[in-house]
């Protein structure tokens, strides 16, 4: 297979859009590769005015054309890109960055000369008279505007850059804040009246970096445009974007993170801000550049941490939750989004279970001679695989170029995955066992290692064993229904007075219950209404004798903590 040239660039039409293509269109032409620009409406261009854009909305019809192959390469503000990328997908590369923070905005009329020089420090808000309106259409820079002015009249102001400074020159607002980057992009650094100092309001994950996106099975130009990635530009940008996935959110949260590297550490600022600014939490690591991405993780259980303290110290209603504390970080974000207080209760831990198939597996793997495809279908199983290949020295990254390839059930398996280095090659549109198996691109004869817990089901292995795949199902981690250590923060949450309980599977209701009857609170317990996960997990928490009062529309944070906060206020106001 060879390049086609010239190559097709998707992009948005928008004027800033299109300088950023044309910058890749002059790397490429750097290299003796042609391109030409081809133009993309996307939703996020369609929206009626001033109403506000939603996750994907600038990046979705790009990449469908990329899938589509009415383009070569997609180009996009990385900040744009969610999160949940589509397998068949990949960022090649990414460009080198641009200022990543934000800037404050004044009309024409009403800047000062030289007031641009205000980088690193909060003096551009401050010197806004009170009450000042500022226009923004980000959540993000609402929130930690408000933080530090709650005075502030902040408003949604939308439109493409030139639309928005016409109408800040017209009077229809006091300010904007608008991304550096793009501003600098334009040639239009003079309207820059303060950078705003990242403490102060830390910039959206990714802003400032342009990735450029490829489809995965073009391997000529992936290898081209990997040839353009710059490498701090990209341990920086997938350090934000990781503690962007953790904390469970999408483009438009009110989460901000901004990493540089110095040598061989990365130093970042990351911050979550509760509408209406009146909740503010930050946390700054510095890390070795080899753990970056790992390090997620801890970044957001911090925040999480905080901003948990917080809501308790206002009082807000408590809600017991019966996840593991390490997996709980976005639900608690999403809980205290809502001025509600998580109380966190495992109410199950997870132990390793070492096997020799297993390890016999594990070393096939690098020779590519036992196994075409590995399928998880937790974050667990994830876990439990690298522990064990860790303990055998067996590089699992090293795999894909045995062969072997890689396939999550769902986001959080499939980010797991990435975390690990490894990219996921498949995952089906619905998280299910069943919608994994149908699906998998699998022929008779495929043969299929499918690392599981010891309470997982068999539609998963039952499913792609009827499409004549040999398939090794090994248990590598076993569930722990109510371990002991949970006592204590049963003890201290039902202290506290629980609103509802989230049910998180059906072995954690069974946990909770567990615990209970051993500290004499199962009369109690169950005066607590429960949100369940899903409609198992109702089951089995209407078996054990709990009241369910609502099941989440959608199984993630977001989902999970708006069933609770209606539970909670049709509480209140009976």
């Amino acid at each position: 297979m060879t390049t086609r040239t010239p190559l097709r660039i998707g992009s948005r039409a928008s004027a800033l859009a299109l300088v950023q293509a044309r910058i890749l269109h002059d790397t490429l032409a750097g290299l003796g590769v042609a391109s030409e620009i081809v133009t993309i409406t996307t939703d996020g261009d369609i929206r009626a005015a001033d109403t506000a854009w939603g996750e994907g909305a600038f990046v979705t019809a790009i990449e469908g054309a990329l899938v589509g192959r009415r383009i070569d390469i997609a180009i996009h503000s990385a900040k744009d890109v969610p999160t949940d990328t589509d397998p068949r997908l990949a960022i090649a590369a990414y460009l080198p960055r641009e200022e990543p923070r934000d800037a404050l905005v004044l009309a024409a009329r009403s800047r000062s000369a030289g007031t641009g020089t205000d980088a690193g420090t909060g003096a551009g808000l401050d010197r806004l008279a009170v009450g000042a309106r500022v226009g923004t259409d980000s959540p993000r820079r609402s929130a930690f505007l408000l933080a530090r002015r709650p005075d502030l009249r902040v408003h949604p102001i939308h439109g493409n850059v030139d639309t928005r400074l016409r109408r800040l020159d017209e009077g229809e607002t006091d300010a904007l804040v608008l991304a550096a980057a793009g501003l600098n992009r334009l040639g239009l650094p003079d309207r820059i009246d303060a950078l705003l100092d990242s403490a102060i309001v830390p910039p959206a994950p990714g802003q400032g970096a342009l990735a450029v996106q490829v489809r995965t099975d073009d391997a000529p130009v992936r290898d081209l445009v990997a040839r353009l990635d710059d490498r701090p530009t990209r341990l920086a940008v997938e350090l934000e974007r990781a503690i962007l996935a953790e904390s469970g959110g999408g483009c438009r949260a009110p989460l901000g993170a901004s990493a540089t590297i110095d040598g061989a550490f990365l130093t970042v600022t990351a911050g979550y801000a509760r509408a209406g600014g009146d909740l503010v939490v930050t946390a700054v690591r510095r890390v070795p550049v080899a753990s970056g991405r790992s390090s997620a993780a801890s970044v957001v259980n911090e925040l999480a941490g905080q901003a948990t303290i917080a809501a308790r110290a206002e009082g807000a209603p408590p809600i017991l939750v019966t996840r593991a504390i390490d997996r709980s970080a976005a639900t608690s974000l999403a809980l205290v989004d809502r001025r509600l207080a998580p109380w966190l209760v495992p109410c199950i831990a997870i132990e390793p279970a070492p096997s020799d198939e297993l390890d016999v597996e594990l070393r096939g793997l690098e020779a590519g001679d036992t196994t075409e495809w590995v399928v998880l279908t937790s974050v667990n199983a994830v876990d439990a695989l690298r522990e064990a290949a860790d303990r055998l020295g067996v590089d699992l990254v090293a795999t894909g170029a045995a062969g072997v390839r890689w396939a999550a059930i769902g986001r959080g398996t499939s980010n797991a995955l990435r975390d690990v280095g490894i990219e996921v090659d498949f995952r089906p549109r619905h998280a299910s066992g069943a919608a994994l198996g149908a699906t998998l691109p699998v022929e008779p004869g495929t043969r299929i290692l499918v690392p599981r817990g010891d309470l997982a089901d068999d539609i998963l292995p039952a499913s792609l064993r009827t499409r004549g795949a040999v398939v090794r199902s090994i248990v590598t981690y076993r569930t722990v229904e109510a371990p002991a250590g949970s006592i204590p923060l049963l003890e201290a949450a039902l202290a506290a007075m629980p609103a509802a309980v989230v049910a998180t599977s059906g072995s954690t209701i069974r946990g909770l219950a567990t615990l209970a009857e051993q500290i004499g609170a199962n009369e109690l317990v169950r005066t607590i209404p429960v949100i369940p996960i899903g409609p198992a997990t109702a089951a089995e928490s209407i078996r054990l004798g709990f009241t369910v009062v609502g099941e989440p529309a959608t199984q993630d944070p977001a989902g999970i903590a708006d069933a609770v906060a209606t539970a909670v206020l049709a509480g209140v106001a009976a």
